[in-house]
């Protein structure tokens, strides 16, 4: 059994889209096989409109803007598109400065962590990324565990 076979309820993060629609780059085959098998379980699936506006940035470099919406399409027909309100934002950004407060030289991705506090908000059990440093030292805070896709077996 392969390790990521159990997953039910996952949010996928942006390189795992250019991953999965980049032929050239080095995890597409792995990214696009775990992305059949989540679609074939009917796995929960989620990422943010914030993911889907920067994998549009990068397709529409490679497509034509028909190639690109249909991409887009696809995506959103067979994955849940979470956002962010001002108070979702205020909440996280509470929690990021509290963060700060411990350690002022951490090095934070503001996008990782709102993706983290969505996942979370939304009772999202797994983030699967290819990110090695995602949301280091905010993950405490969130009951999110990440997935790294170099570290699943095939």
């Amino acid at each position: 059994m392969r390790d990521w076979e159990n997953m039910s309820s996952v949010f996928l993060d942006t390189n795992f889209f250019l991953d999965i629609f980049d032929a050239s780059r080095q995890r597409h085959p792995k990214s696009k096989e775990v992305l059949e098998h989540l679609l074939q379980t009917n796995a929960a699936l989620y990422t943010s409109c914030d993911i889907i506006a920067t994998i549009s940035y990068f397709l529409q470099k490679q497509l034509d803007m028909k190639s690109c919406v249909t991409t887009i399409d696809y995506i959103v027909k067979r994955v849940t598109v979470l956002s962010a309100d001002n108070h979702d934002l205020i909440t996280l950004n509470e929690n990021i400065l509290s963060i700060l407060e411990e350690d002022q030289t951490l090095k934070i991705d503001y996008e990782d962590c709102m993706q983290l506090y969505l996942a979370h908000k939304h009772g999202v059990e797994k983030i699967l990324t290819s990110d090695k440093n995602f949301c280091q030292r905010v993950l405490e805070r969130y009951s999110v565990e990440v997935v790294n896709l170099d570290m699943l077996t095939s």
